[in-house]
């Protein structure tokens, strides 16, 4: 008969490992804390850049910068990488202008009707107000990770938008 080597029955070292399975675990938690801290922190930037550009816009009302307010978006939401910026007028992409402008009852819907500057909204749209000039901005970006490059929210998409009356 061949004799078995017997183990050692010691558990010196069962705390160093508990230890460091521990200590793993943690540091993994708390990687995973800062990816998803730094995706409500992108899309903060991003609500507060889109927010300030409705600012600007309605501070010149009279005359919008509209060819420089995507550009004043992008520089102020600080994202690694640029958002793309739409802006539209009355549900029209693109549409705005600075005179001659056509104004529109906003509906419950979100959508646009045509209407007389200054004249009283129909049923269906918001209550109690008048047609006015709406700008819509939006700007979308994809999250991009900084801690854990491949983590859960790589690639998922940040969309902020507002609606400003100008008119």
């Amino acid at each position: 008969m061949i004799a078995q080597p017997s183990l050692p029955s010691s558990e010196e070292g069962a705390a160093t490992i508990e230890f460091a399975l521990l200590t793993l675990f943690f540091f993994l938690s708390a990687l995973l804390t800062l990816d998803v801290a730094s995706y409500y922190v992108q899309r903060s930037q991003l609500a507060q850049a889109v927010s300030a550009g409705s600012m600007s816009a309605f501070a010149n009302r009279s005359a919008v910068p509209y060819q420089s307010l995507p550009g004043y978006i992008q520089n102020a939401a600080r994202l690694p990488s640029a958002p793309q910026v739409r802006i539209g007028c009355n549900g029209v992409a693109n549409g705005c202008v600075n005179t001659g402008r056509s104004c529109a009852c906003l509906s419950k819907a979100g959508g646009y009707s045509s209407a007389v500057c200054g004249s009283s909204c129909p049923a269906g749209t918001t209550p109690n107000s008048t047609a006015g000039y709406y700008m819509q901005i939006t700007a979308s970006s994809q999250y991009r990770a900084m801690v854990l490059p491949n983590g859960m929210l790589n690639g998922t998409p940040i969309t902020q938008s507002v609606t400003v009356r100008l008119e």
